[in-house]
């Protein structure tokens, strides 16, 4: 291979070949900087979005409700969807009987089930205050069910300790709070258990 400092020589006047010679033989160092920068580059691609902790979340008020902007009108919208939801587990027409073989298959699909947008009515639980309350659920949490009445009020019903009933076009289920006492989303992909007896 040709010396390039041979090429350069021929390109440069004769005064200044002394320095085209000084490049050629000299090394330049970029120092620690360009090492760190290119080692910042590489990792760029890897660096992952840090997602928001609950106590973020809360503080941020991410999933609160406005009390006043929210109506009973809005909640029915929601009840007609959940409906059409609702059928997958109780085809129109059929419920079956506590003897059958699905019916615990049912019952399992009812516990992994979300209720934003049922109808729910209190019927029992330790708080006397909710008792006979009744209303279409908003939304639904680990522990509480936001719903809102006729009267246009938004109110949080405790799930633990009460006993409700969900009603559809021609049935009404009863349900166990302390059997929906996680997130909806956590609730689908858990193993659940029927109940023969369930205690309040």
């Amino acid at each position: 291979m040709a010396d390039p400092s041979s090429f350069l020589e021929k390109l440069v006047a004769p005064r200044y070949r002394h320095e085209i010679l000084e490049i050629a033989n000299s090394s330049v160092d970029l120092g620690d900087k360009h090492v760190i920068l290119k080692k910042n580059k590489a990792n760029a691609g890897k660096l992952t979005k840090k997602k928001l902790s609950r106590r973020e979340i809360k503080e941020l008020g991410l999933y609160t409700l406005p009390h006043d902007t929210i109506t009973y009108r809005d909640g029915l919208k929601l009840h007609r969807m959940w409906l059409g939801y609702y059928d997958t587990f109780f085809p129109p027409g059929e419920c079956p009987d506590v003897t059958e073989a699905r019916y615990n298959t049912i019952v399992a699909s009812l516990l992994k089930a979300d209720y934003h947008g049922a109808k729910i009515h209190i019927v029992r639980s330790k708080q006397p205050s909710v008792v006979g309350m009744k209303g279409i659920v908003v939304l639904d949490t680990k522990g509480t069910f936001k719903m809102i009445s006729k009267d246009n009020k938004l109110r949080t019903i405790p799930k633990n300790d009460s006993q409700f009933e969900v009603f559809l076009q021609d049935k009404v289920i009863t349900i166990f709070g302390k059997h929906l006492n996680a997130r909806p989303a956590e609730r689908s992909v858990k193993k659940m258990k029927t109940f023969a007896f369930p205690d309040l």
